[in-house]
């Protein structure tokens, strides 16, 4: 079944958001980049902000891959082996945040130029097999919303 206008304006609403309610979500922590994990197997929030750095430098380009060129691979990576290479849990949160903001803006402007047909193009991940630039972004969002909520509990608010 083709994609809807209507799940397309919705996905492109909640990246177009996630900074925001990410920066929302911090703000009512004291002092968000020297918070430690408050309980056993729980990341700090500049942790789960790193991670989502992390993340989307991993995600995002593969939509691009997927709207430059016919069914290309996505490869997977290790967010992990990632995370530690880039360092952003030693980048200031604020700094995380506006460098998050600027890429997402990019994102968004390009995914708002696409038609609806673009969406539907193709790449597959080694792993989870094909994936369209649709999957992609809902994927990015659904992250997203996933770690803001974790962040949210950590300060009492789920």
């Amino acid at each position: 079944m083709p994609i809807t206008i209507k799940e397309i304006e919705s996905v492109l609403s909640r990246l177009a958001a996630a900074p925001g309610r990410f920066s929302s979500a911090l703000s009512r922590l004291e002092d968000a980049d020297s918070v430690a994990s408050a309980t056993e197997g729980e990341w700090s929030p500049v942790e789960v902000l790193a991670h989502v750095r992390v993340a989307n430098d991993i995600l995002e380009p593969r939509i691009f891959f997927a709207l430059v060129r016919d069914n290309p691979p996505l490869l997977a990576y290790d967010d992990i082996r990632w995370a530690e290479v880039a360092r952003y849990a030693s980048v200031p949160i604020t700094e995380s945040l506006d460098a998050m903001r600027m890429r997402r803006k990019e994102l968004v402007l390009a995914l708002r130029a696409l038609s609806p047909e673009q969406w539907e193009r193709p790449g597959v991940h080694e792993v989870k097999g094909q994936m369209s630039v649709y999957d992609l972004a809902s994927y990015i969002a659904d992250h997203d919303d996933d770690h803001i909520a974790q962040i949210e509990r950590g300060v009492g608010n789920s």
